[in-house]
């Protein structure tokens, strides 16, 4: 009887510990996708290499970059082979970013045969020195001279580069199924398809603060350069909407630096905690810019062309001795080239009030009959109920009407041209296009 009862406590014992640890549920349980594993970061993106390859393609073979057949799709599908990395199936990235500069970044690829992976690792022994440790139980391998991590998987591997690896793997090794973070999950549906180049998603602390919800990039290209169509979405409604056209300047020759821009600003006037006018305050404040008095009076068009040289009298003063030998001062005037200058602004009836604010700190002086701002060369100006211009010609820049808003800019001779497309209430959409001829001239070998 009592060997009865015993069996029966220990059958109950038994069944208790079945129900409470279900060791069935691991039978059941789906291993975690690539994308179950990927980490929240600031900026989110995906790619296919070889969509992204073919792309820049032609763009490689037209300034002929020496080790162009090493991106072409083909042999990017080839060493993916060789080493058992899907680089058909689509790339993931994440990037931190700290003062709007990347902190840490990681790549996550798929993997097809997991153990061809030692293979890549042992080759690439060859150029660089490689160490190893362990994490996790899970063997990390490291390349300090580039702070590079590599972990991988069954059908995964990490590429980190960061100081943040304990918590990104974490993440990595013990992700669940279907437990993908609902952002990548809305980007990845979204984006998740075979012929996407390049794609990203911006989200971070510092956009909050500038009452930017998100941020959004894409890539493409053409034969000379690099082309990031964009938008920027704010929490609240915009403060500016774009015009259909306005009043620009012609892009010339020698032209380095222009912006043609038109905006309806009159909700901007009325509304100082928009993130725009926070942003114009806090730069405007360096010089003491009177930045509310300009709002009061410009009317959203703003032309700016620099580049080339114009020939202006600059008048000095020297001391000459006569003939008997007394100091004077001679006023004299000479011809001096100064770079090429023009402003346009759109304004109204309180442009004078603006104008005598510049005069009081100090940014706008006169000097008989030019005007300079700042440190600018002596410029000529006209100032009428709608219009303030100023230039170093004597004669003004004609104006014609143009629908285009842009900003063309160059840095270390390279012109970056920034577009503005649309906009809706929230959003604000564009280009931004870079050239490569200078870049990859500066740091490519040539044949």
């Amino acid at each position: 009887m009592y060997r009865k009862l015993f069996l029966i406590f220990l059958s109950a014992a038994g069944l208790a510990v079945l129900l409470v640890f279900k060791p069935w549920r691991n039978l059941d349980e789906k291993p975690p996708r690539i994308y179950d594993r990927l980490p929240e970061a600031d900026v989110i993106g995906i790619s296919n290499l070889l969509e992204l390859s073919e792309s820049l393609s032609k763009t490689m073979f037209y300034y002929k970059v020496p080790f162009r057949d090493l991106l072409s799709p083909g042999f990017i599908l080839s060493q993916g082979k060789n080493y058992g990395l899907d680089v058909q199936s689509p790339v993931f990235f994440f990037i931190n970013e700290n003062e709007f500069a990347p902190d840490d970044w990681g790549i996550m690829v798929s993997v097809r045969d997991s153990s061809k992976v030692r293979k890549g690792i042992d080759h690439l022994q060859k150029f660089m020195k490689i160490d190893s440790d362990e994490l996790y139980k899970t063997k990390v391998y490291a390349s300090s001279e580039y702070n590079i991590r590599m972990v991988y998987g069954d059908d995964w591997m990490l590429f980190y580069r960061g100081n943040d690896l304990k918590r990104i793997l974490n993440h990595v090794l013990f992700a669940k199924h279907n437990e993908i973070s609902p952002r990548w999950r809305e980007f990845v549906n979204k984006y998740y398809k075979a012929d996407i180049r390049l794609v990203a998603s911006l989200q971070s602390k510092e956009f909050k603060e500038l009452g930017i919800e998100s941020a959004g990039v894409s890539l493409s290209n053409d034969s000379t350069g690099l082309i990031f169509t964009t938008f920027i979405k704010q929490v609240d409604s915009l403060g500016v909407q774009l015009r259909s056209s306005g009043p620009s300047y012609r892009f010339e020759e020698f032209t380095r630096n222009s912006i043609n821009l038109h905006f309806d600003v009159n909700r901007l006037k009325k509304r100082p905690g928009d993130p725009l006018y926070q942003l114009m305050k806090k730069y405007s404040g360096r010089i003491s810019f009177p930045l509310d008095d300009f709002l009061r009076a410009w009317e959203g068009d703003l032309a700016f062309r620099q580049g080339g040289f114009e020939t202006v009298q600059e008048t000095y003063i020297e001391s000459e001795l006569d003939e008997n030998f007394n100091v004077s001062e001679v006023t004299k005037s000479r011809s001096v080239k100064v770079p090429g200058f023009a402003l346009y602004l759109s304004m109204n009836g309180y442009s004078s009030t603006f104008l005598q604010q510049m005069e009081s700190k100090g940014i706008l002086t006169k000097s008989g009959n030019k005007s300079r701002l700042l440190f600018s060369p002596p410029l000529n100006m006209i100032h009428s109920d709608t219009s303030l211009s100023f230039s170093t010609s004597r004669y003004h820049r004609k104006l014609h009407l143009d629908s285009l808003n842009s900003i063309l800019w160059s840095y270390d001779y390279t012109p970056l041209e920034f577009i503005l497309d649309s906009t809706s209430a929230r959003t604000i959409y564009g280009k931004v296009r870079l050239p490569l001829r200078k870049i990859l001239s500066d740091n490519m070998p040539q044949e």
